[in-house]
Protein backbone atom coordinates (compact mmCIF):
# COMPACT_ATOMS: atom_id res chain seq x y z
CA UNK A 1 0.00 0.00 0.00
CA UNK A 2 2.94 2.31 0.47
CA UNK A 3 5.42 1.12 -1.62
CA UNK A 4 7.17 3.29 -3.90
CA UNK A 5 5.79 1.35 -7.03
CA UNK A 6 2.38 1.96 -6.09
CA UNK A 7 2.71 5.53 -5.36
CA UNK A 8 4.51 6.14 -8.21
CA UNK A 9 1.80 5.13 -10.67
CA UNK A 10 -0.68 7.28 -8.30
CA UNK A 11 0.98 10.01 -8.31
CA UNK A 12 1.04 10.58 -11.56
CA UNK A 13 -2.91 10.66 -10.97
CA UNK A 14 -3.83 13.06 -8.11
CA UNK A 15 -0.24 14.36 -7.50
CA UNK A 16 2.17 14.41 -4.95
CA UNK A 17 0.37 14.40 -1.84
CA UNK A 18 -1.56 11.07 -1.07
CA UNK A 19 -3.32 9.84 1.54
CA UNK A 20 -4.66 6.32 1.77
CA UNK A 21 -8.54 5.48 2.84
CA UNK A 22 -8.27 1.89 3.70
CA UNK A 23 -7.72 -1.42 2.26
CA UNK A 24 -9.65 -4.87 1.70
CA UNK A 25 -9.36 -7.95 -0.11
CA UNK A 26 -12.08 -8.88 -2.44
CA UNK A 27 -12.75 -12.90 -2.37
CA UNK A 28 -15.09 -15.30 -5.08
CA UNK A 29 -14.93 -18.73 -3.95
CA UNK A 30 -15.25 -21.28 -6.94
CA UNK A 31 -18.77 -21.24 -7.79
CA UNK A 32 -20.15 -19.43 -4.91
CA UNK A 33 -18.55 -15.86 -4.81
CA UNK A 34 -21.70 -13.59 -4.74
CA UNK A 35 -21.98 -10.43 -7.22
CA UNK A 36 -20.48 -7.05 -7.05
CA UNK A 37 -23.53 -4.90 -7.64
CA UNK A 38 -23.15 -2.00 -9.96
CA UNK A 39 -22.12 1.24 -8.14
CA UNK A 40 -19.67 4.31 -7.53
CA UNK A 41 -17.52 3.81 -4.71
CA UNK A 42 -17.88 7.71 -3.99
CA UNK A 43 -21.89 7.08 -3.54
CA UNK A 44 -20.46 5.36 0.12
CA UNK A 45 -18.80 8.11 0.70
CA UNK A 46 -21.09 11.05 -0.01
CA UNK A 47 -20.94 13.78 3.31
CA UNK A 48 -17.91 12.35 4.32
CA UNK A 49 -15.23 13.94 2.64
CA UNK A 50 -15.40 17.46 1.29
CA UNK A 51 -14.74 16.67 -2.96
CA UNK A 52 -14.32 13.58 -5.08
CA UNK A 53 -12.13 15.20 -8.03
CA UNK A 54 -8.86 13.12 -6.97
CA UNK A 55 -9.88 9.76 -5.32
CA UNK A 56 -8.74 6.50 -7.54
CA UNK A 57 -8.73 3.05 -6.44
CA UNK A 58 -5.90 0.68 -7.24
CA UNK A 59 -7.64 -2.81 -7.53
CA UNK A 60 -4.38 -5.81 -7.40
CA UNK A 61 -5.16 -8.83 -8.42
CA UNK A 62 -3.49 -11.84 -6.34
CA UNK A 63 -5.53 -14.48 -8.49
CA UNK A 64 -5.96 -14.48 -12.30
CA UNK A 65 -9.16 -12.23 -12.37
CA UNK A 66 -11.44 -12.68 -15.95
CA UNK A 67 -15.33 -12.82 -17.13
CA UNK A 68 -15.58 -16.79 -15.70
CA UNK A 69 -14.86 -16.17 -12.35
CA UNK A 70 -16.41 -11.93 -11.77
CA UNK A 71 -13.45 -9.86 -12.90
CA UNK A 72 -14.56 -6.21 -12.66
CA UNK A 73 -16.57 -4.21 -15.31
CA UNK A 74 -16.53 -0.62 -15.71
CA UNK A 75 -19.00 1.93 -17.79
CA UNK A 76 -16.62 3.91 -19.33
CA UNK A 77 -17.13 7.70 -19.42
CA UNK A 78 -19.49 7.09 -16.49
CA UNK A 79 -17.43 9.00 -14.10
CA UNK A 80 -18.36 12.66 -15.60
CA UNK A 81 -21.74 12.14 -14.64
CA UNK A 82 -22.42 12.78 -10.93
CA UNK A 83 -24.10 10.74 -8.41
CA UNK A 84 -26.49 8.03 -9.71
CA UNK A 85 -29.73 6.76 -8.44
CA UNK A 86 -29.77 3.34 -6.29
CA UNK A 87 -32.44 0.98 -5.34
CA UNK A 88 -32.25 -1.56 -1.98
CA UNK A 89 -31.19 -5.33 -2.89
CA UNK A 90 -31.11 -7.89 -1.28
CA UNK A 91 -27.62 -7.90 0.88
CA UNK A 92 -27.52 -11.91 1.18
CA UNK A 93 -27.39 -12.22 -2.45
CA UNK A 94 -25.08 -9.80 -3.56
CA UNK A 95 -22.06 -8.10 -2.08
CA UNK A 96 -24.06 -5.04 -1.20
CA UNK A 97 -27.53 -4.21 -0.16
CA UNK A 98 -28.02 -1.25 -2.96
CA UNK A 99 -27.02 -1.16 -6.48
CA UNK A 100 -27.40 1.45 -8.94
CA UNK A 101 -30.48 1.63 -10.64
CA UNK A 102 -30.15 1.64 -14.56
CA UNK A 103 -27.03 0.70 -15.85
CA UNK A 104 -26.20 -0.54 -19.47
CA UNK A 105 -24.41 -3.44 -19.42
CA UNK A 106 -23.74 -3.21 -23.10
CA UNK A 107 -21.87 -0.39 -22.66
CA UNK A 108 -19.19 -3.17 -20.09
CA UNK A 109 -15.69 -3.38 -20.38
CA UNK A 110 -14.03 -6.33 -18.33
CA UNK A 111 -10.79 -5.27 -16.31
CA UNK A 112 -9.31 -9.33 -17.29
CA UNK A 113 -5.81 -9.21 -15.00
CA UNK A 114 -3.49 -11.70 -14.43
CA UNK A 115 -2.27 -12.12 -11.05
CA UNK A 116 -0.02 -9.66 -10.25
CA UNK A 117 -1.41 -6.92 -13.00
CA UNK A 118 -3.45 -4.08 -11.34
CA UNK A 119 -5.86 -1.66 -12.46
CA UNK A 120 -6.89 2.27 -11.37
CA UNK A 121 -10.50 3.06 -11.51
CA UNK A 122 -12.07 6.95 -10.27
CA UNK A 123 -14.18 6.86 -7.37
CA UNK A 124 -16.98 7.87 -9.38
CA UNK A 125 -17.04 5.81 -12.34
CA UNK A 126 -19.85 2.97 -12.04
CA UNK A 127 -18.65 -0.83 -11.67
CA UNK A 128 -19.46 -4.22 -10.60
CA UNK A 129 -19.01 -7.63 -11.13
CA UNK A 130 -20.90 -10.95 -12.19
CA UNK A 131 -20.70 -13.93 -9.88
CA UNK A 132 -17.79 -16.01 -9.52
CA UNK A 133 -19.59 -19.31 -11.81
CA UNK A 134 -16.15 -20.95 -12.70
CA UNK A 135 -14.07 -23.57 -10.61
CA UNK A 136 -11.40 -21.21 -9.85
CA UNK A 137 -10.93 -18.45 -7.01
CA UNK A 138 -10.97 -14.59 -7.34
CA UNK A 139 -9.64 -12.48 -5.23
CA UNK A 140 -8.02 -8.71 -5.46
CA UNK A 141 -6.91 -6.34 -3.30
CA UNK A 142 -8.55 -3.01 -3.21
CA UNK A 143 -6.51 0.58 -2.07
CA UNK A 144 -8.34 3.82 -2.57
CA UNK A 145 -6.26 6.76 -2.33
CA UNK A 146 -7.02 10.71 -2.32
CA UNK A 147 -5.39 13.80 -2.95
CA UNK A 148 -4.43 15.44 0.38
CA UNK A 149 -6.74 18.89 -0.06
CA UNK A 150 -9.89 16.15 0.32
CA UNK A 151 -10.93 16.81 3.90
CA UNK A 152 -12.27 13.90 5.52
CA UNK A 153 -14.53 14.85 7.93
CA UNK A 154 -14.11 12.73 11.53
CA UNK A 155 -17.84 13.52 12.61
CA UNK A 156 -18.94 11.19 9.69
CA UNK A 157 -16.00 9.03 9.55
CA UNK A 158 -16.06 7.03 13.17
CA UNK A 159 -13.37 4.97 13.63
CA UNK A 160 -12.12 5.57 10.09
CA UNK A 161 -8.40 5.62 9.95
CA UNK A 162 -6.36 7.49 6.94
CA UNK A 163 -2.83 7.30 6.35
CA UNK A 164 -0.79 9.64 4.51
CA UNK A 165 1.19 8.10 2.09
CA UNK A 166 3.12 10.73 0.35
CA UNK A 167 4.07 14.02 0.43
CA UNK A 168 1.79 16.15 3.10
CA UNK A 169 -1.12 17.00 4.04
CA UNK A 170 -3.33 20.04 2.41
CA UNK A 171 -6.69 19.75 4.38
CA UNK A 172 -5.73 19.62 7.86
CA UNK A 173 -6.58 16.03 7.90
CA UNK A 174 -5.75 13.12 10.85
CA UNK A 175 -3.70 10.65 9.75
CA UNK A 176 -2.85 7.57 12.08
CA UNK A 177 0.94 7.58 11.26
CA UNK A 178 1.61 11.29 12.10
CA UNK A 179 1.51 12.77 15.43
Amino acid sequence: MLSDEVLDVVEQLIGPNIGLWSSHFICKDPFVGRKTPWHEDSSYWKGRVSNFDNIITVWLAIDDSNKENGCMQVIPGSHANGFSDYESVDGEKILFNTQFKDVDVSKAVHFELKRGECSLHDSRIIHGADANTSPNRLCGYTMPYFATNIESYPDKNPNFKVWLARGKDLAGNRYVNQK
